[in-house]
């Protein structure tokens, strides 16, 4: 099986390359190196450089590996800039994410496992729409009523 990690150069997704690779899995990794470092990844992983939304490339790779599954970490995370600049955000997180299942799907991917970027509550209680409960959402990323 060869599967393609999307951020496998990132912190969560270099665990999973790590744990894939330790299975005797073929990993290619895709990754803009944005926040990531190719020095994080064992040598049987190939890094692929590029972005997720760019469909033609997922789609050679897919085809050129014979990729069976796609383990997604190249969400974007950090707050701050998320804030600023929300739409840089969107377009990596919605629209590129968009364009990498179209890939897949075309492309005959059997698995696509999706990790999110960041918790929407502060602990495991279960949380009523009150306005107390609302402040214990994580902000800036919680919505408001």
């Amino acid at each position: 099986m060869a599967i393609l990690v999307t951020g496998g150069a990132g912190y969560i997704g270099s665990h999973m390359v790590h744990a894939l690779v330790d299975r005797g899995e073929t990993v290619i990794v895709l990754d803009d190196l944005s926040t990531g470092f190719d020095a994080v990844l064992p040598d049987p992983a190939q890094l692929v450089v590029g972005d997720i939304g760019d469909e033609a490339l997922v789609g050679r790779l897919i085809g050129e590996f014979g990729i069976d599954a796609i383990a997604h970490f190249a969400g974007s995370i950090i707050v701050p800039e998320s804030v600023s600049d929300p739409l840089k955000y969107y377009r990596n997180n919605t629209v590129n994410s968009r364009a990498l299942l179209a890939a897949a799907v075309r492309g005959g991917v059997t698995s696509f496992l999706f990790s999110s970027t960041a918790p929407s509550t502060a602990s495991r209680q279960r949380c009523r729409s009150t306005r107390r409960r609302r402040r214990r959402l994580s902000r800036p990323m919680a919505g408001r009523s």
